[in-house]
């Protein structure tokens, strides 16, 4: 589970939920502990697209920005807002179907803090994971059935 995490968390496209949730139904009593290993993993995963993203950072600031005429006080000004609203917009991220990967990358690109954004994205992790696990635990397959089959129609 840590290793499809993480692989998930940096390459692969995708939920971890598709392979964490079939293994938590199967060994239930297993569930809370698949789902730390889940979330360690991709947060693992999402700490390395994070660092690739603020070595982009420089590039972005330099050459890309005056190319586009983005101004270094522009940029200031976007670091503030990203340093008051950043980690809500990563947590949000988690909760979404959007790619957490994109998000991380652009997290490090543009600046989120830090600890903003580990916070954020464990926070986020844990949440959905620990509370996939609670369904599992609580409620077996037919309730993992029932909140996952509208989002497939």
């Amino acid at each position: 589970m840590f290793g499809w995490g993480l692989l998930q968390g940096c390459i692969f496209p995708g939920f971890v939920d598709l392979f964490f949730l079939p293994l938590a139904v199967a060994r239930p009593s297993r569930a809370y502990r698949l789902a730390l290993l889940a979330t360690l993993g991709t947060l693992i995963g999402s700490v390395l697209l994070y660092a690739i993203g603020a070595n982009a950072l420089s590039l972005l600031e330099g050459p890309i920005a005056a190319r586009l005429g983005v101004s270094a006080s522009h940029l200031d000004a976007t670091r503030a807002t990203l340093a008051k609203y950043g980690a809500w917009a990563v947590f949000a991220s988690t909760m979404s179907p959007l790619s957490t990967k994109l998000t991380s990358i652009a997290s490090g690109a543009i600046g989120v803090p830090w600890p903003q954004f580990v916070g954020a994205l464990l926070a986020g992790r844990l949440v959905r994971g620990l509370g996939l696990a609670w369904l599992v635990r609580h409620g077996g397959a037919e309730a993992v059935e029932r909140w996952v089959r509208p989002v497939a129609r």
